[in-house]
C-alpha cells in the first residue's frame, strides 16, 4: 500500500472511531442522567453534573475526529477546488469541539462577543460543521469516485440546517416552546452520521 494511502487510512481510522464514540454516547447519556428532559436539554447539560466525563469525551472525540478527517480527505484522491475549504473548515469545527470541554456550560470562563466561551465555542463549531458539509456535497458532486455520497451530504446538510434553524428560533423566541434538546440533536446528528459515512468510504480505500 502506497504511504499516501496508508497514512489517510491512519487517520480515517481515528476519524471513524470518533464518530462511533458520538454515535455511542448520544444514546447512553440520556440513560445515564435521566433527571435531563432528553427534548428540552441540549448536549451540553449532559457533560456537567453526575457522568459528565461522558458528555466531555464525545466532545472531544468529536473534536479530533473532524481534524482527523482533513488529513484523510487530502489523501484520498478526491480532485476538487472545493476540497480545502471542507479541510478547513472540518479543522475549525473540531477546534470548537474541544473548545466545549474546555468551557462546559454555565463554567466561568472568558467573556466574547456572543456572550461566554461556551456559546462562541458551539455556535463557531456548528456553523463550521454546517459550511463544511455543504462545501463537501459540492466537492463530491463533479467526483465520478465520490458522487454517490452527494445526495447523502446534502440531505445531512438539509436536516441539519433545519436543526439549526429551529435552535435559534427557539433562542430568540422561547414562549413558542420548542424542544431545544430535539432541535440541537436535530443538528447534530446528521452531520456525525455524514462524517461517519466519509470515513467508513476512506476506510474502504484499505482493503
Amino acid at each position: 500500500m502506497p504511504p499516501r494511502i496508508r497514512l489517510a487510512c491512519g487517520w480515517a481510522l481515528v476519524a471513524l472511531i470518533g464518530v462511533v464514540i458520538n454515535l455511542v454516547v448520544l444514546i447512553a447519556a440520556p440513560v445515564l442522567r435521566p433527571d435531563l428532559d432528553l427534548f428540552q436539554k441540549s448536549l451540553s447539560y449532559y457533560a456537567v453534573g453526575p457522568w459528565g466525563i461522558v458528555q466531555a469525551i464525545a466532545f472531544g472525540a468529536l473534536g479530533i475526529s473532524s481534524v482527523a478527517l482533513g488529513p484523510a480527505l487530502l489523501r484520498s484522491g478526491l480532485a476538487s477546488r472545493w476540497l480545502w475549504p471542507t479541510v478547513l473548515l472540518l479543522t475549525v469545527s473540531g477546534v470548537a469541539s474541544l473548545g466545549l470541554v474546555w468551557y462546559p456550560i454555565d463554567a466561568p470562563g472568558p467573556t466574547t462577543f456572543l456572550g461566554d466561551a461556551h456559546q462562541t465555542a458551539g455556535t463557531v463549531g456548528g456553523v463550521a460543521q454546517l459550511a463544511a458539509a455543504l462545501v463537501f456535497a459540492i466537492a463530491v458532486r463533479a467526483d465520478s469516485v465520490w458522487r454517490a455520497l452527494f445526495v447523502p451530504a446534502l440531505a445531512m446538510f438539509l436536516l441539519g440546517l433545519s436543526g439549526a434553524l429551529l435552535s435559534q428560533v427557539a433562542i430568540w423566541w422561547p414562549h413558542l416552546g420548542i424542544p431545544m434538546g430535539a432541535t440541537m440533536r436535530l443538528l447534530v446528528i446528521p452531520l456525525v452520521a455524514l462524517w461517519g459515512l466519509v470515513a467508513l468510504r476512506l476506510r474502504r480505500t484499505c482493503t
